[in-house]
C-alpha cells in the first residue's frame, strides 16, 4: 500500500474511533436483572393513619391502599404516635383524622362489642407461619379462649408453642386479630389474678365482662 492510501485508512480509522457510538451506549435507568432489582429507589409507601377513643383506650387506626395494616391500643394518643412511627420506619406516615374518621369510628364501634369476625379489610403482612397463626386466631369467637399449644396442634405444628406465642405477641391487630383470647395453657378461665395488668389478661376480662352484661340485661 502506498503512502497516500495508508494515510486515508488512518485517516478513516481516526473519524470512526471520535464518532458517538450511539447503540452501545447504555440507558440511563437501567435494571439490573436477576440480582438487586432497579436502580432507581421506590418512593416510600404511604400509610395514613386517624385515633379516637374505645372502651379500652385511645386506639390508633391505620390503613394502607390494601386496607388496615395496623390497630393499637395504648394509654395515650403520644404513645400510640410514637409506636406507629417506630413500627412503620420506611412508610411515609399521614395524619389524616377527617380522611380516617369513619374507619376509626367502625373499628371503635367493634371494640365495644367484638361479637363475630371483624369485618373491615386487613392488610396483614407476616410470614407465611405468622399467617396461619393469626387466621387460627381470628376464629376464636367472642369471650371464648384458647391456649398455645391448641393453636400450634390446629395450624399442623405442635411442637412450634413458642413460635406460636411469639406470633401473638407480634399481631399489630388489637381485637381484629383477638391474640389476648389466646393464653397460657394454665388459665383455663377468661377472669383470672395471674399476670396482673397486661394488656392479654385486661382485655380477656373486658369481654368477660362484656358478657355478663349481656346476661344480665337479658334477665331483666
Amino acid at each position: 500500500m502506498d503512502a497516500s492510501g495508508e494515510s486515508v485508512g488512518n485517516q478513516a480509522r481516526l473519524a470512526s474511533a471520535l464518532l458517538p457510538r450511539a447503540k452501545s451506549r447504555k440507558p440511563e435507568f437501567a435494571v439490573r436483572r436477576f440480582s438487586d432489582g432497579p436502580l432507581r429507589a421506590r418512593p416510600p409507601e404511604e400509610i395514613r393513619y386517624g385515633t379516637g377513643q374505645s372502651a379500652v383506650g385511645p386506639v390508633l387506626v391505620a390503613s394502607s391502599d390494601e386496607g388496615i395494616v395496623t390497630i393499637m391500643v395504648r394509654n395515650t394518643t403520644a404513645q400510640l404516635v410514637r409506636d406507629i412511627t417506630a413500627r412503620f420506619t420506611q412508610a411515609q406516615l399521614v395524619r389524616d383524622e377527617k380522611g380516617c374518621k369513619t374507619r376509626v369510628a367502625k373499628v371503635v364501634k367493634y371494640i365495644a362489642a367484638p361479637v363475630g369476625r371483624f369485618e373491615l379489610p386487613l392488610d396483614i403482612r407476616g410470614t407465611e407461619f405468622q399467617q396461619k397463626v393469626w387466621e387460627e386466631v381470628r376464629r376464636i369467637p367472642f369471650c371464648e379462649t384458647s391456649n398455645y399449644s391448641k393453636i400450634a396442634e390446629a395450624i399442623g405444628a405442635p411442637k412450634a408453642i413458642r413460635a406460636v406465642a411469639s406470633s401473638c405477641s407480634n399481631s399489630w391487630f388489637a381485637f381484629a386479630v383477638p391474640c389476648h383470647r389466646v393464653l397460657h395453657k394454665q388459665a383455663a378461665t377468661p377472669t383470672r389474678k395471674a399476670l396482673p395488668g397486661t394488656v392479654q389478661y385486661r382485655w380477656a376480662d373486658y369481654e368477660a365482662g362484656l358478657l355478663a352484661k349481656g346476661k344480665a340485661a337479658r334477665k331483666r
